[in-house]
């Protein structure tokens, strides 16, 4: 249906604006990457799957257990150690060069 031709004790949502003044959504891919990247950096991703769940279904759940899971704790810190990698390598080199 187009907006405002909603029946009767019926609320339309195409008036509602999203969570966070307007931040936390799922509309484009750039706000659905910010979302999943807050996720995975662990800030706020509880709120964001409770929202998830009353929005969509109760079982959103099982959509942001591996994002946490894999997404934080493991990509997160392979990403953090290949840093530190680099960065003692280049350390030790420059301590070479002196």
């Amino acid at each position: 249906m187009l907006c405002g031709e909603c029946p009767g004790g019926y609320f339309c949502g195409k008036g509602n604006e999203n969570p966070n003044y307007g931040a936390t959504n799922f509309d484009n891919v750039c706000y659905s990457f910010l979302a999943v990247f807050q996720s995975v950096t662990l800030e706020g991703w509880s709120e964001i799957q409770a929202m998830v769940q009353i929005t969509y279904a109760h079982y959103a759940w099982a959509y942001f257990l591996p994002l946490v899971f894999l997404g934080a704790f493991f990509l997160l810190n392979l990403t953090l150690a290949v840093i530190n990698s680099k960065f003692t390598e280049a350390h030790n080199q420059q301590e070479a060069d002196d």
